[in-house]
């Protein structure tokens, strides 16, 4: 049985204020040469996930980011825009030693803002298990609601 999960959404004029305060350079697409660093942070922060990470890297239909510090990656965030058009978070991970010194922030932002722009979105979701605390308060400190 899966942990209980709480689904959030932001909408774009929600978001369009502090998307548009961000340098986002820290972040881009994801490439081949990040395959290994996403797959052990996803295997870490989701071990029982449907997702794999070369999907996570080489779907087209999935928006991957990677935000680096000093050439390094520390984190990576993939999302969608549904078959019914939807904008959809469906991961996001730091590495553990580098939250809460505002790469996650680089990170959401860049990835928001591509989704947002890829189907002229009104509004992104996303689902979090409720024992994630940190991440709960993470997306509602940047302007998510709780919708169930």
């Amino acid at each position: 049985m899966s942990a209980p999960s709480r689904v959030y959404a932001l909408s774009r004029s929600a978001a369009a204020e502090w998307l548009a305060s961000i340098d986002t350079h820290g972040a881009r697409r994801a490439l081949e040469s990040d395959l290994d660093f996403v797959a052990d942070l996803h295997a870490l922060e989701f071990p029982t996930t449907y997702a794999t990470a070369h999907g996570l890297v080489h779907d087209p239909d999935l928006l991957t980011f990677v935000v680096e510090r000093d050439g390094t990656p520390i984190g990576y965030a993939s999302g969608r825009v549904t078959a019914d058009g939807v904008g959809q978070l469906d991961h996001m991970a730091v590495v553990p030693d580098a939250r809460g010194v505002g790469d996650g922030r680089v990170l959401l932002a860049a990835t928001l803002a591509a989704l947002f722009a890829e189907a002229d979105l009104d509004e992104l979701r996303l689902t979090v298990e409720e024992y994630r605390q940190p991440a709960i308060q993470f997306y509602e400190k940047h302007g998510f609601t709780r919708v169930q």
